[in-house]
C-alpha cells in the first residue's frame, strides 16, 4: 500500500457499526413486514370490491358457437342472455341488441345496453311466414297471435288460425293495422330489416321489434341457422342447436358427394319481369346451392350477394347454351305458356332440350319450408344435375321438370 501503515477501526467503532447494521437490518425487516401487510390489505379490498357485483355492466360470459350464420351472436351469462344482430350492410356496426332475462326471475339491476325481453316469450306477431316456420319447428307455433302478408301463408295450422280469428291478420308490411296488433298484446314482433327503413308507429308501440335478418345470409346453412336466433327468444336454444346440427350434417354429406364430380353442368335461373331479368349474384344464396349441388353457375365469378338486374340480351348472350334453366314462379308454367309470355325464351338450348327445372311456389311450400330444410333442396337439385349419384330414396318436394 505504497509504504503506508494500514490502520484498523477502533473497537468502539466496530461496536457502533455493528449496532448500525443490526438497526438497519431490523428496519428492513420492518419495511418488508409493512409492505407485505399492505399488499395483503390491498388484495383483500380488491377481492371484496370485485365480489360486490358488476359496477356498470356484466360482460357476456359464454358465447354460443354460431357456425354458419354471420349476422348475429349469442352470449350467455348467469343472469341474462345477450343477443346481438349485426348490421347486414355494415357488419362492423350493431343493428340491434337484445337482453333476454328469465320471466320467472326478478330483472337484474345491472344490465348492458339493449332491449330487455322476458323469455320465454309467450305471444308473438310475425311479419313473415318464414319466421313462423322456425317457430313451428321449435314446437311453439301456438304462440303466434298475429300475422301479416297472410296471402303467402301455407302452413295449415296458421291458415286455420287466421280463418277462425285466433290469429289476427294485421295487414301488410307497408301499412300495419296497429289497432289489431295492439289488441293481441304481443311480447315481440318479428320483422325483416331493410336498409334505411324505419318502422313508423311500431317504434313507439312498446312492443319489442325483433329484427331477423336471415334473408341477408348468402349460404343455405347460414340462413337456416337463424333458427338459433329465434330459439333464444323461445328459450329453446338446445332444441334449435340440435335441429341445426342434424340438417347441417345431412347437407354436408350431400355436398361431399358432388365434390369429386368430373362434369359440372352449366345452369342459369329465373326469367324476365317486365324489361328486367334478375339473376342471382355469384356470392348469393342460390349460387351457393348450385355450387354445392355440383353445377357450374354461369354468374359464379360475380361478387354480388344479391341479384343482378340485367336485360334479356345480356342473359341470352351468357346462357344461350346452358345445360339447365331453373325457374321459381308463384303461378303454373309450361313450355307453351313460357313461350307465350315471351317468344324469345324458346331460343335457349335448355328450352329446346326440355331441361327446365320448375318450382311452383303457389302450390309447394318452398319459401316457408325450403329455407329451413336446405338439405332437402340440395338433394332435389343433385337429382337433376347428377342423376348418376345415389341418394337416399325421397320424392322431390320442391322442384320438378317443367311440363309441356
Amino acid at each position: 500500500m505504497s509504504g503506508q501503515k494500514q490502520t484498523f477501526p477502533h473497537s468502539s467503532d466496530r461496536i457502533f457499526n455493528s449496532r448500525w447494521y443490526i438497526s438497519n437490518f431490523q428496519f428492513s425487516i420492518f419495511n418488508f413486514q409493512f409492505f407485505f401487510s399492505f399488499l395483503i390489505l390491498f388484495l383483500s379490498i380488491l377481492f371484496l370490491f370485485s365480489c360486490s357485483g358488476p359496477q356498470k355492466e356484466e360482460r357476456p360470459g359464454t358465447p354460443a358457437r354460431i357456425t354458419y350464420a354471420s349476422g348475429f351472436t349469442i352470449d350467455y351469462t348467469d343472469t341474462y342472455t345477450l343477443v346481438t344482430v349485426l348490421n347486414p350492410w355494415d357488419t362492423a356496426r350493431v343493428l340491434h341488441r337484445y337482453v333476454l332475462v328469465d320471466r320467472n326471475q326478478p330483472i337484474p339491476e345491472k344490465l348492458p345496453e339493449g332491449d330487455v325481453v322476458k323469455i320465454p316469450v309467450e305471444r308473438i306477431a310475425c311479419l313473415s311466414s318464414v319466421d313462423a316456420s322456425m317457430i313451428e319447428i321449435l314446437g311453439d307455433l301456438q304462440k303466434v297471435k298475429a300475422m301479416s302478408e297472410v296471402q303467402y301463408v301455407k302452413m295449415p295450422v296458421l291458415k286455420k288460425g287466421l280463418e277462425s280469428g285466433a290469429i289476427a291478420d294485421i295487414g301488410n308490411h307497408a301499412s300495419l293495422n296497429m289497432e289489431r296488433l295492439m289488441e293481441v298484446i304481443p311480447d315481440i314482433i318479428i320483422v325483416s330489416p331493410y336498409q334505411n327503413m324505419g318502422y313508423g308507429k311500431l317504434e313507439t308501440s312498446g312492443v319489442a321489434i325483433v329484427e331477423c335478418a336471415a334473408y341477408m345470409e348468402n349460404t343455405p346453412l347460414g340462413r337456416a341457422e337463424w333458427i338459433r336466433f329465434i330459439g333464444a327468444f323461445l328459450k329453446k336454444d338446445t332444441e334449435a342447436e340440435l335441429y341445426m346440427n342434424r340438417i347441417a350434417g345431412t347437407y354436408l354429406s350431400l355436398k361431399e358427394k358432388t365434390g369429386q364430380v368430373t362434369h359440372r353442368p352449366t345452369v342459369f335461373s329465373e326469367k324476365k319481369y317486365g324489361p328486367v331479368w334478375y339473376v342471382p349474384g355469384g356470392k348469393s344464396y342460390m349460387a351457393h346451392f348450385f355450387e354445392d349441388a355440383g353445377a357450374d353457375y354461369l354468374w359464379k365469378d360475380d361478387d354480388h350477394n344479391g341479384s343482378l338486374a340485367l336485360n334479356f340480351e345480356t342473359v341470352y348472350h351468357q346462357a344461350e347454351n346452358a345445360d339447365f334453366w331453373l325457374i321459381k314462379s308463384d303461378e303454373p308454367l309450361t313450355y307453351a305458356r313460357l313461350r307465350s309470355e315471351y317468344d324469345s325464351y324458346s331460343w335457349f338450348n335448355a328450352w329446346k332440350d326440355r331441361k327446365i327445372i320448375f318450382s311452383n311456389t303457389a302450390e309447394n311450400n318452398y319459401y316457408e319450408e325450403g329455407v329451413m330444410n336446405p338439405d332437402l333442396v340440395l338433394g332435389d337439385l343433385i337429382r337433376f344435375f347428377h342423376p348418376e349419384i345415389e341418394l337416399p330414396e325421397r320424392t322431390s318436394s320442391y322442384f320438378e321438370w317443367m311440363k309441356e
